[in-house]
């Protein structure tokens, strides 16, 4: 049974093309698998449960993270599979709103349509290229091609449930949106909860059921993950940091900080440079 390479820290591409018999597709525990099916069936059987049929070609499937299980395709199938271990998730996804709500996005099983417009193929292909090229500097391209890949997959799955009139997530998605879009401008949460048309404790309900926070909450953790960011990354300055992020008075920026993580933004970014410099990259947003 072909077998997709299960490096952790690599994704890996899979052709399926036009098998003359069935034939069994593993998918690895742990990883996350894009499949664009051109033609053909699919059937996918997970390692407890009945096999289930999926979608006729031309469609665009998205397994997200779990517990593995095979995929069954029937002969003259014609398909591209991705497999992407987390490690190479987390990376390609930006420590932003816009990457919080792709990877929410993400975090469900998807089932779209394609089309030859979309670009999916030709990045999929592009990120194929430049990991049989070997050249220098593969494995930052491939890198961002899976950026651009979970990007495109997000767009249609958003394009999608608008469509079929089913806005993801309902209420809290919505304010996670308006969040990203907003985050900078420093709007409170009954401006938010009246452009949703719904009260402020309404809106409460919601995101605390969905992210674990109350709105407020969730606006100081995006503004506390920018922060963290900017002042790991960057030599900005920290008055210029705090104005950035919508801070008019960066003292209050520092005290904000101060209070959200117990360090001074300065201390912060003395302590992810000393991080660094022993080889660690995965700071938190507070130590």
């Amino acid at each position: 049974m072909p077998r997709i390479p299960t490096r952790r820290s690599t994704p890996a591409v899979l052709r399926i093309s036009s098998p003359l018999t069935r034939g069994g597709y593993t998918l690895a525990a742990g990883n996350a698998h894009l499949v664009l099916t051109f033609a053909g069936r699919l059937e996918f059987q997970p390692p407890k449960g009945a096999r289930r049929s999926l979608a006729d070609g031309p469609r665009i499937l998205w397994f997200a993270d779990g517990d593995g299980g095979e995929l069954v395709a029937d002969a003259g199938t014609r398909a591209l599979m991705v497999s992407l271990p987390q490690l190479v998730l987390t990376g390609a996804l930006p420590a932003t709103p816009l990457g919080e709500q792709i990877a929410r996005t993400l975090r469900q099983e998807l089932t779209l349509p394609f089309e030859e417009t979309n670009r999916i193929r030709e990045i999929i292909e592009g990120l194929e290229a430049e990991q049989r090229g070997g050249l220098a500097g593969a494995d930052v391209a491939a890198l961002h091609y899976v950026s651009l890949l979970l990007l495109y997959v997000w767009r249609l799955a958003r394009v999608d449930l608008v469509t079929h009139g089913r806005a993801p997530q309902g209420l809290a998605e919505r304010f996670v949106l308006l969040a990203g879009q907003h985050l900078r401008e420093h709007i409170k949460v009954e401006d938010y909860a009246r452009s949703l048309g719904v009260s402020r404790d309404r809106l409460g309900t919601a995101v605390r059921r969905a992210t674990g926070f109350s709105p407020q909450g969730y606006l100081h953790q995006l503004l506390m993950r920018e922060a963290a960011e900017l002042l790991a990354n960057t030599g900005m300055p920290v008055g210029q940091v705090a104005f950035r992020l919508g801070f008019s008075d960066p003292p209050y920026f520092t005290r904000f900080f101060n209070r959200m993580s117990g360090v001074s933004p300065a201390q912060f970014r003395k302590r992810a440079k000393a991080r660094r410099a022993a080889g660690d990259d995965s700071y938190a947003a507070w130590p």
